[in-house]
């Protein structure tokens, strides 16, 4: 399989949209603040890596006990309908393995993804020259395009999709101004 198929396959959809907008949510955060304050450096390199690197850090935590947690209840409800006696059986089985190495890859999209979306802003962002806070703009305005986009391949309204991770993505930049996290 080709990283191409990797990513464009349906079970995969979950790690992939959710690791970008993860991403793309962690940058508006994290670095929202010392994006728009006057006079101020902006994003630099060095901001928009640390950035990142917390993201995918968050991003692979968080969807490896996610995935390997439902994984587990799937092996659980197995040993009930096959009337096991003792639970946690099947995952010491070359199953529980096979789910753990499962888990880790679906972990390991995701943060690459997040790692990719919260870096693709603030590179972008330090590669304008023009004000840091159209950097910001631009951001949210591909928040409200991937909404568009994932709307497309679930038949759903483009529109709808677009303007709610838009409206999100300025709540959220909204929020990081005020936290001025890393300013």
């Amino acid at each position: 399989m080709t990283a191409i198929d990797l990513i464009r396959h349906p079970s995969n959809r979950l790690d992939v949209v959710a690791g970008l907008i993860d991403g793309i949510l962690n940058a508006l955060a994290l670095a929202a603040g010392r994006l728009t304050h006057a006079g101020g450096e902006g994003a630099t390199l060095s901001l928009a890596l640390r950035v990142s690197i917390a993201a995918g850090a968050t991003t692979i935590f968080v969807f490896f006990v996610a995935h390997y947690a439902q994984l587990r209840l799937e092996l659980v409800r197995h040993e009930r309908q096959l009337n096991f006696t003792e639970h946690g059986r099947l995952a010491a089985t070359n199953l529980g393995r096979r789910i753990f190495q499962e888990s880790l890859q679906k972990a390991l999209l995701a943060c690459g993804f997040s790692f990719a979306g919260a870096l693709y802003p603030l590179i972008l962002c330090t590669l304008l020259p023009t004000p840091a806070w159209l950097g910001l703009a631009i951001t949210i305005a591909a928040l409200g395009g991937l909404g568009a986009l994932l709307a497309k391949t679930i038949f759903g309204s483009p529109i709808i999709w677009g303007v709610t991770l838009l409206v999100g993505g300025t709540l959220l930049a909204f929020v990081g101004m005020k936290l001025d996290l890393v300013g």
